[in-house]
């Protein structure tokens, strides 16, 4: 049997740990890469309210709607800040819903309760 000298298991102990070091740098010992969001398109007439819980929307052919935020969540994003309403577009971004609750009885909403279908818009196309 070979006895290791310190010298050895030293060299494998820091060539071990830096294997290791940049393997989950790299995401790959752990499997769980960042998965990019799945990005919908959508097209509609894009609106502009000035008073509603949500600015910007897309009114669908039947008479739906859909607010559409920033990438970030922003309710003004500049992407669509810069177009002339009411004007027909598609849009590209993470579909979600969230719920108004109307407010409380200390901060009433003048706005009842209510569910919101929104876009996180990434990308704007102006159609003709």
């Amino acid at each position: 049997m070979k006895y290791a000298n310190r010298r050895s298991v030293m060299r494998g102990a820091a060539a071990g740990a830096a294997a290791l070091g940049a393997a989950i740098l790299d995401g790959a010992a752990l499997g769980n890469e960042p998965k990019a969001p799945k990005l919908w398109a959508l097209e509609g007439e894009l609106k502009v309210h000035p008073k509603y819980i949500y600015r910007y929307y897309l009114v669908f052919g039947d008479g739906q709607k859909c607010a559409l935020y920033g990438s970030d969540h922003d309710r003004n994003p500049d992407q669509l800040k810069r177009l002339e309403a009411p004007v027909r577009v598609r849009v590209s971004g993470v579909l979600g819903t969230a719920h108004h609750a109307g407010g409380t009885k200390e901060n009433p909403s003048p706005f009842g309760p209510t569910w919101i279908v929104y876009m996180d818009v990434h990308e704007v196309e102006v159609l003709k």
